[in-house]
């Protein structure tokens, strides 16, 4: 009967020891994963990313408004001539400013080349 115990009493102590030593080892590799994160999160590569990101949000932001603004005019069907003409006026001055933040962000992301295009809308 006392060999029975003593096999009992190894084999729980060894699945004990066992999960502590399973827990320590998550325990390192999450202290190790949160080290290279860190790292990762100062590499100006990432900040580059993030930022690129946000200019990529900007741009498709700009470019719904300006779906919806050419789009805007097709949805009123029964207009008097005066509403359609003032409707023409206020979607040509929103292109405008839209163009204008477009070319504001283009700008502000544009490279300080002597040589690049310049992003002037005639007319």
């Amino acid at each position: 009967m006392l060999p029975i115990l003593l096999v009992i009493c190894a084999a729980i102590s060894t699945f004990f020891i066992a999960r502590f030593f399973a827990a320590r080892t998550r325990l390192s590799e999450k202290a190790i994963e949160q080290m290279i994160s860190e790292k990762l999160a100062e590499s100006p590569l990432t900040v580059q990313l993030a930022h690129l990101r946000e200019e990529n949000g900007v741009m498709r932001n700009l470019l719904i408004d300006m779906v919806e603004n050419e789009a805007s005019l097709a949805t009123a069907a029964e207009m008097t001539e005066f509403q359609r003409s003032q409707a023409v006026i206020s979607r040509t001055v929103r292109r405008r400013e839209l163009f204008g933040e477009a070319l504001l962000v283009l700008r502000k992301t544009a490279p300080s080349d002597s040589g690049h295009q310049s992003l002037k809308i005639h007319g």
